[in-house]
């Protein structure tokens, strides 16, 4: 085939071919801009409908806002986390500033302190078999084949082992799969930073209906008073919280509903207590006993009645309930310190009182408690007709 005209014009003229060549390259390169262009277009394009659909998420959360929030808006509803966030925040400040525990409020977490105070009341706890000042004086060879071995500092199950004896200084986990020695448990103890003596031995209890091999928790939590939820917790492993089962109840014991705690494995089989009022009237008992707005009383449903467990001044977790139950218990606990302040006006001392009943000091011979001066461990005593019944708050 012969050479094109044009071909021979571009071979015998440089200049007309160079012109074709660049105007080739001009074409090619406005091809390119063309494709940048639209892919930036598109990019543009995503962006606007992320930015559209970011306003819309806004504005629907705004409205949620608008809807939730009480007409004044310069205050925001009770809330039963924020009250119990706030008083973790607020132990911090409090305890440099009275090292002698003097407060309510950090008397609390001790086991066999509140043992005594309950005691006082005619309110059951388990039988104390033995109890040791450190890790090292820790002796079970005098103990039965199932107890319960705890220190008297340790919050969330820490500190707490149920055991069975397999063999004359072995005991297996109630509700576990380990097996220790005395040293080994000692060693755990010391391990822990966060249990504190004395260590001491208590009666496993029997509960009234048998679940699982450990007893049922009845949790309660109550508002210098009145009870704002009611908490039943199965426990299959002994502290696995994973495997844990939950029903939720008001002061009633009508259910709460299977979302009103986020997350959590809600079983609404769980039995009530029973007689659940006598669980109601003693955590309403102990809860005024205790100079604190809130407190929740831990109650275990035993072939012999209720007996107390243990109080609890600020539960661990996250405590998420549904909206209106958190502004329900925050509402209540509000409530209650100022019926609690009203009290103390009217001459309530801002004190833990003891009862009336005989109550034996558990802690041994070298403890503060026992001492001439007990400087913190002081016992104050009231008659319950006049600051823990019904009637006087």
């Amino acid at each position: 085939m012969g050479e094109s005209l044009r071909s021979r014009v571009i071979r015998k003229v440089p200049v007309v071919g160079w012109r074709t060549e660049l105007l080739a390259k001009r074409a090619r390169q406005v091809v390119t801009l063309r494709e940048t262009l639209e892919a930036k277009d598109a990019q543009i394009a995503r962006l606007r409908a992320q930015v559209d659909r970011e306003k819309a998420a806004r504005k629907r959360a705004q409205e949620r806002l608008a809807t939730d929030r009480p007409e004044t808006m310069d205050s925001a509803p009770a809330s039963f986390r924020r009250n119990l966030i706030e008083l973790r925040r607020n132990l911090e400040a409090l305890r440099p500033l009275d090292p002698d525990v003097y407060h309510p409020l950090l008397q609390i977490p001790r086991k066999l302190r509140n043992y005594r105070l309950a005691a006082s009341h005619g309110i059951a706890v388990p039988e104390v078999l033995g109890v040791w000042a450190t890790q090292g004086d820790i002796d079970l060879s005098a103990m039965p084949d199932q107890f319960v071995l705890k220190s008297d500092l340790g919050a969330g199950g820490h500190g707490v082992f149920p055991l069975r004896r397999v063999g004359p200084d072995r005991f297996e986990l109630i509700g576990g799969e380990e097996s220790f020695t005395t040293e080994d448990l000692r060693e755990r103890y010391r391990a822990k930073r966060s249990t504190r003596g004395p260590f001491f031995a208590e009666a496993f209890l029997t509960q009234r209906v048998v679940a699982e091999e450990i007893p049922d928790d009845v949790k309660i939590y109550a508002c210098y008073g009145e009870v704002a939820m009611v908490l039943l917790r199965q426990m299959p492993e002994h502290a696995n919280l994973d495997r844990a089962r939950y029903r939720y109840t008001d002061g009633l014991g009508r259910d709460l509903g299977t979302d009103v705690v986020h997350g959590g494995r809600i079983d609404p089989s769980i039995p009530l207590p029973e007689p659940f009022a006598d669980f109601i009237s003693l955590a309403e008992h102990m809860s005024r006993a205790v100079a604190l707005p809130f407190v929740r009383v831990d109650i275990y449903d035993t072939v012999d009645g209720p007996v107390l467990g243990e109080l609890t001044r600020g539960p661990g977790g996250q405590q998420r309930y549904r909206r209106d139950q958190d502004i329900a218990m925050g509402r209540a606990w509000d409530e209650a310190k100022w019926r609690l302040d009203l009290d103390v006006i009217a001459g309530r001392p801002l004190r833990n009182l003891h009862g009336l009943h005989p109550a034996p000091n558990y802690y041994p011979e070298n403890h503060p408690s026992q001492q001439e001066d007990p400087r913190g461990w002081e016992v104050i005593t009231a008659d319950c007709a006049q600051w823990c019944l019904p009637h006087s708050s």
